[in-house]
């Protein structure tokens, strides 16, 4: 029973709402792209050298999808402390081949508001400590978060809609087992 004010869902309400996010979950694992994704993911970090064993529409997949995850998940400054940041230089080629411009143009922002014009370390650590988002003391730390927070927020209008450019790579290569 909703409680005086109305703020309470029914107990009907929450059964139908809990059942409705359980079903949407389920669909997703049962999907031919998470599907895919999870087993491309075993295959770059179960494989010794798995990430270098991709054939190449896997790497591109595998470069955009990680590079889009890992900036919706945390922006820009998350993409280069995680180990994705190692594979900037091929995340680069990758936006590029799939004709993601206006994302690279990002990246290419958020790489000079981090690096400046110095290169992207692969070293994680060499990477964390050339950016001035990573202690707190460092001088520029506070106009470096602004400045990537302004970068964030045009990635996340999706300039490049990178969702349908996954699908249509995943598609054009039959990379689902729904294509083949």
């Amino acid at each position: 029973m909703p409680c005086v004010r109305g703020n309470r869902l029914s107990t009907e309400e929450r059964t139908r709402l809990l059942k409705e996010a359980r079903e949407a979950r389920e669909a997703v694992y049962a999907s031919p792209e998470y599907k895919y994704w999870t087993a491309l993911v075993a295959k770059v970090y179960d494989e010794p050298n798995g990430f270098a064993k991709l054939p190449h529409p896997e790497r591109l997949y595998y470069l955009v999808n990680v590079f889009s995850g890992e900036v919706h998940n945390g922006g820009f400054d998350q993409f280069f402390t995680n180990s994705s940041g190692a594979h900037y230089a091929d995340t680069v080629a990758a936006l590029e081949e799939v004709g993601a411009r206006q994302s690279l143009s990002l990246l290419f922002e958020a790489k000079a508001i981090l690096f400046a014009s110095n290169d992207v370390p692969v070293d994680r650590t060499a990477r964390c400590e050339m950016m001035p988002t990573w202690e707190e003391a460092h001088p520029d730390y506070d106009t470096a978060h602004e400045a990537l927070n302004s970068v964030d927020k045009r990635f996340y209008a999706d300039p490049d809609n990178l969702g349908q450019t996954l699908e249509n790579l995943a598609h054009t290569n039959g990379l689902y087992a729904s294509d083949l």
